[in-house]
């Protein structure tokens, strides 16, 4: 699952001008960091009612999720590698 993040990193990176690339790479990662920090306490207490499948099935939901948003922002984005000149 987390075999994505580079290539996220390396589509975002090549769309992006280069002098204002940080600003994005730090976005992604903050909004990569963030969610998964939260998730353990989130994780934790569903276990601790007893509720051992859960944290899975909602993981699941979340990538099934992010994946699908993500494709429907970038669908029409023109990778620079694809631009034939």
């Amino acid at each position: 699952m987390n075999m994505a993040m580079p290539l996220k990193q390396s589509m975002i990176t090549g769309i992006v001008v280069e002098d204002e690339r940080g600003a994005p790479s730090g976005i992604n990662s903050a909004l990569w960091s963030l969610p998964n920090a939260l998730s353990s306490f989130v994780g934790a207490y569903l276990m601790g009612l007893g509720l051992l499948v859960a944290p899975f099935f909602l993981s699941g939901a979340f990538y099934v999720a992010s994946i699908t948003l993500f494709w429907y922002f970038f669908r029409k984005t023109e990778l620079p590698e694809d631009i034939i000149d």
